[in-house]
């Protein structure tokens, strides 16, 4: 590694940051994805078997599915699992399908920015509220906006700054091999 320039160094020690940021996304989405499964099956249980239906379980699992999305869409960003439609940046010189990539980039990174801004007065707005079958405040449900979209300023971020510092690195398929056997 000491025969890597400094740029490719530092781009390396912000890529893996941002791995380490994604597979801790990931297995928070999936402990979100298991409780929302054991909940959801434990509500039908109780309505259809017990007859004694839980007044929070679809409440709760809604909530949970809001975070999961939220999570979700800022890991899909980072892997670049979203569809794209490339078929004009093709046939484009390099040069300019770098830039209409870091446009592209921008504008998801602007799309995060406004979740963390208005996702923020969303909170302010509902802080005092309480969820209507749940003692919990709405502010924990409404974070997972602001929260998405730091992720997703986060993970373009580094993909602009990584692309500049040493493109070599971004030509790798996917950050984390194990996600990307399975896509």
């Amino acid at each position: 590694m000491s025969g890597q320039p400094a740029s490719a160094r530092i781009a390396a020690t912000i890529v893996w940051l941002d791995d380490l940021i994604l597979k801790m996304t990931l297995f928070v989405s999936g402990c979100l994805l298991l409780a929302m499964v054991v909940i959801e099956a434990m509500g039908v249980i109780f309505r259809f078997i017990l007859h004694d239906s839980l007044s929070w379980s679809d409440e709760l699992a809604a909530y949970l599915f809001v975070w999961l999305t939220c999570l979700g869409a800022a890991a899909g960003v980072k892997l670049r699992a979203h569809p794209e439609v490339k078929a004009l940046a093709d046939r484009l010189p390099n040069m300019t399908q770098q830039g209409l990539q870091d446009i592209t980039d921008l504008a998801i990174a602007a799309l995060g920015g406004i979740f963390v801004v208005y996702g923020g007065d969303m909170l302010t707005l509902i802080g005092s509220e309480t969820a209507s079958s749940l003692p919990i405040s709405m502010v924990y449900p409404y974070l997972a906006i602001p929260v998405g979209g730091a992720l997703l300023i986060v993970h373009t971020a580094v993909r602009i700054a990584v692309s500049h510092l040493s493109p070599g690195i971004t030509h790798r398929p996917f950050a984390v091999p194990e996600v990307s056997q399975h896509m």
